[in-house]
């Protein structure tokens, strides 16, 4: 059986489309994939290197999930793919503990959250915090962003405590400070022309009233809820998803 053959047969269990194609130009992943669509909807697009096999070691058909190993070298990189809401994703799973579906989701929630009940939209988690203080400034309908190029989450209401004020760019997805900005443009002044967003990293942020999303059912938070990012961040192969929510 082909690689090919052997992948579209545990990703039709889960009801997707899969096709695996030639590498991307000056690719050096082992493995790049993404989200596309054509006329028949959208199917996940995996791209590999010459040599490169990928295995499923789990599929769960009734939730719509799978999860991915690709080995590169001594590290074992794994990927949950699956249906979320409306549309198909894919994530980077840290941790070598992740041996199904179940682990792997467990890997992606925030270690901050504990056993407590949060909500999640994609890849936000909101934990109930009843007690936290209002600041002087609220900021309304403002946007939570993972980084540079991700489409955001919209608050009704947001508040932020402390966190470092970053430029971020397609370049600089985790952000750079505004001295490295300004050192930056000093070495390269062509650096202005590019698309930065002025963002604040590792704040304490709070929201509260309705989350929305394109890609996700709205969500409502009667109370003040502290946010968290899922640990996809913590996985070392993260950036051969080229899929941004």
């Amino acid at each position: 059986m082909s690689t090919c053959e052997y992948l579209c047969r545990h990703f039709s269990r889960m009801g997707a489309r899969v096709k695996i194609q030639k590498p991307e130009t000056r690719q050096t992943e082992k493995v790049r994939i993404n989200i596309s669509r054509d006329e028949w909807g959208e199917f996940f697009d995996v791209r590999c290197l010459d040599g490169v096999i990928p295995e499923v070691l789990d599929v769960r058909p009734a939730r719509r999930h799978l999860v991915l190993m690709v080995r590169d070298g001594k590290a074992k990189n794994k990927f949950l793919l699956g249906h979320d809401e409306r549309h198909w994703f894919a994530s980077a799973v840290p941790g070598a503990a992740v041996r199904d579906v179940q682990t792997a989701m467990e890997s992606l929630r925030p270690t901050e959250i504990g056993g407590g009940h949060a909500i999640r939209q994609g890849e936000w988690f909101f934990l109930p915090a009843p007690d936290v203080q209002e600041p002087r400034v609220i900021h309304r309908n403002e946007p939570l962003r993972r980084g540079a190029g991700s489409k955001p989450h919209l608050c009704d209401e947001l508040m932020r405590y402390n966190g470092v004020t970053v430029m971020v760019s397609a370049g600089h997805p985790q952000g750079i400070t505004e001295g490295e900005y300004n050192q930056l443009l000093e070495r390269d002044p062509r650096a202005s022309k590019l698309r930065w967003d002025r963002m604040t990293r590792d704040a304490e942020v709070y929201a509260r009233g309705r989350v929305r999303h394109s890609d996700h059912k709205t969500i409502h938070l009667p109370i003040w809820h502290r946010v968290y990012l899922n640990r996809e961040r913590f996985a070392a192969h993260a950036s051969q998803i080229a899929f941004l929510d």
